[in-house]
C-alpha cells in the first residue's frame, strides 16, 4: 500500500516550508517535493541586471544559505546561455 510522509513544517531554513514524500507498495521513495510558502522576490531584483553580477548578489541576500542561492543562480545563467 502506497504512503504519503509529510514534514511539516521544515525547521532548518528561513521561512516556512514542508517536505512530501510519496512512497511505493514497497516503501521506497517513488516522488517528492519540497514546498517553499514564501515568495522571496529576487528574480524581480536582478532584472535587467549585468548578467555576472547575479550570482555575487543573489548569495548576499540570504544569510542562512549565502552558497546554495549562488549555485543556484550560476546554474540558471548557465542554463540560459546553454552551456553544458
Amino acid at each position: 500500500m502506497s504512503q504519503t510522509i509529510t514534514v511539516n513544517p521544515v525547521t532548518r531554513l528561513e521561512g516556512h516550508a514542508k517536505i512530501v514524500l510519496d512512497l511505493d507498495d514497497n516503501g521506497n521513495v517513488a516522488g517528492g517535493h519540497l514546498q517553499v510558502l514564501e515568495i522571496r522576490g529576487f528574480e524581480k531584483l536582478v532584472e535587467r541586471m549585468e548578467l555576472f553580477k547575479m550570482p555575487q548578489i543573489i548569495a548576499r541576500i540570504c544569510g542562512v544559505c549565502p552558497a546554495a542561492h549562488h549555485l543556484a543562480s550560476v546554474t540558471a545563467i548557465e542554463n540560459g546561455l546553454v552551456i553544458k
